[in-house]
């Protein structure tokens, strides 16, 4: 069960990591932005602190990828019209695998899904409920889109939910600040869900 305690933060015992589309593609489209510089350093700090935890925590990586052709996805579609700029998310393409500046290896899993939320088709329901975990920790992009449509999703379920303020970045990226005030500031407590900083989540992880 997650806790506090002497106002130290605790993810309890049955927690998971999910790091939400830290794809090429995205990074790519951010890593020459100063905000997109932050981000990728925030977020491999956070994952190398995580990698380096023993035993290691159940850590899910999402990527949005799509068989040749994209199959999956009706033509002229709110959702068709966003991916479009980004190229076509072709399975096994270099553009959707887990972008370079962040350390994965055969313990991770890297969980493939075709529309914002990672639950969607996928099996991190599946995966979740197997392994028995209540708490969840976020980071991702996009703000508005993947990250918020995860964390409805997750919420539904009941799981305690942390979303880690600075390792969250919207597109274009500069956006990041206004979004960020609204949903985070704003929209997760009011859902009683926490948004913690870096710090706080690296402190959390140590106790955890």
């Amino acid at each position: 069960m997650t806790q506090l305690t002497h106002d130290r933060l605790s993810f309890g015992e049955r927690y998971a990591i999910l790091n939400l589309d830290w794809m090429t593609v995205l990074i790519n489209a951010a890593k020459d932005t100063p905000e997109g510089q932050e981000f990728i350093s925030n977020c491999s700090r956070w994952n190398d602190a995580v990698h380096q935890k023993s035993p290691r925590p159940l850590t899910i990586f999402s990527t949005l990828s799509f068989e040749r052709g994209q199959p999956e996805v009706q033509d002229d579609t709110p959702f068709s019209r966003v991916i479009a700029p980004f190229g076509s998310f072709e399975n096994n393409s270099p553009e959707v695998k887990i972008a370079p500046q962040f350390y994965t290896d055969e313990s991770d899993i890297i969980l493939h899904k075709t529309r914002w939320s990672a639950t969607m088709g996928s099996n991190l329901e599946q995966i979740l409920k197997a392994q028995r975990i209540d708490t969840v920790i976020i980071s991702g992009m996009t703000l508005s889109g993947v990250v918020m449509s995860t964390i409805y999703r997750l919420f539904d379920l009941d799981y305690n939910i942390y979303v880690i303020g600075d390792n969250v970045l919207e597109l274009p990226v500069e956006q990041t600040a206004v979004f960020s005030e609204v949903m985070l500031d704003t929209l997760l407590p009011k859902m009683s869900l926490k948004v913690i900083s870096l710090k706080e989540a690296l402190q959390a992880l140590g106790k955890s």
